[in-house]
């Protein structure tokens, strides 16, 4: 009788503890151009990849991640949880971006997300990447290109959001990446080219502060290279070691409302057919240590400051 009940309490217990596929959040899932995305029953694991980032995502813990292990397009994808977004070393992880879409959306509170190693491609799509609400995001090491009509971004930020982008390539977009609504933005390490109507664009419309950091970072052709605009509160761009060429405006500073400056340290301005462009409201501030020379001509006022 005891061998029995012991036997009965065991196969109980094992019924308890068996977790089937499916049935619990992971800590890393996997895509690949072989996977399916029913193999979210398997959690995507590495056997057994999805195809896509919008199912992969679905199978993982928050603060955990999703890694493409070859080349693929895996498809635009909505983030609503802290997560990261891998490419494996020398995989090509692409998002195409078709028209009324984006590439990776962000719009939940509070969540930190990490892009490292995509190529997202507009064929019509609104934006690469979309953020209307979250805490932080890091972009690294990213190829974002053609999002090239009319108010298409690169990249948008209209939320108090932390961004950090490093060594990123952003081209041939109607704007290469804009903030609003009181984000705190640092890129490094990062190349604009040929964006048609700006390039880097801090453009505060509430009454907040929407400030950018950009260093060791090169912005060349197209409209505007670096902008600050604000209809309310503040714009601010400070930029150390970073180059502006051959663009129509290289440095832009105005504002309707509100406050907008650029200040330059150790940079380069030239080749640009206006070297800098300064309007009521802003202000454009130049450490002695610049080089503003062969533009055009320059509008309004250059205010120098001598390094401290």
């Amino acid at each position: 009788m005891f061998k029995k009940l012991s036997a009965v309490y065991l196969i109980a217990t094992l019924g308890i503890i068996v977790v089937t596929p499916g049935q619990a959040a992971v800590q890393r899932a996997f895509v690949a151009s072989y996977g399916l995305n029913s193999n979210t029953s398997f959690d995507c694991d590495v056997a057994h990849p999805c195809r896509q980032f919008l199912a992969a995502v679905t199978v993982v813990n928050p603060d955990g991640e999703v890694v493409a292990l070859d080349t693929a397009a895996y498809g635009a994808v909505t983030l609503t949880q802290s997560i990261s977004l891998t490419a494996a070393p020398g995989a090509y992880a692409g998002i195409t971006v078709f028209p009324g879409s984006n590439g990776v959306t962000i719009a939940t509170p509070g969540v930190n997300v990490v892009l490292r190693g995509l190529t997202i491609n507009g064929q019509g799509g609104t934006n690469g990447i979309l953020m209307t609400a979250g805490a932080k995001l890091s972009i690294e090491n990213c190829v974002i290109s053609n999002f090239n009509a009319g108010a298409q971004h690169g990249v948008f930020v209209n939320t108090a959001a932390t961004v950090r982008m490093v060594n990123t390539l952003i081209r041939d977009s109607d704007v290469g990446i804009e903030f609003q609504g009181g984000a705190t933005a640092d890129i490094s390490g990062s190349k604009f080219l040929g964006n048609i109507s700006n390039g880097i664009f801090a453009n505060n419309t509430n009454s907040s502060t929407t400030t950018v950091a950009i260093s060791d970072t090169v912005v060349t052709g197209g409209g505007v290279g670096i902008e600050a605009f604000s209809t309310a509160g503040n714009s601010r761009i400070n930029m150390i070691r970073s180059a502006v060429t051959n663009t129509t405006e290289g440095i832009a500073a105005s504002a309707s409302g509100g406050a907008a400056s650029v200040t330059l340290s150790d940079s380069m301005v030239t080749g640009n057919t206006t070297g800098y462009f300064q309007s009521s409201g802003g202000t454009i501030r130049s450490l002695v240590n610049n080089i503003i020379t062969d533009n055009g001509g320059n509008t309004g006022v250059l205010t120098t400051l001598a390094p401290l």
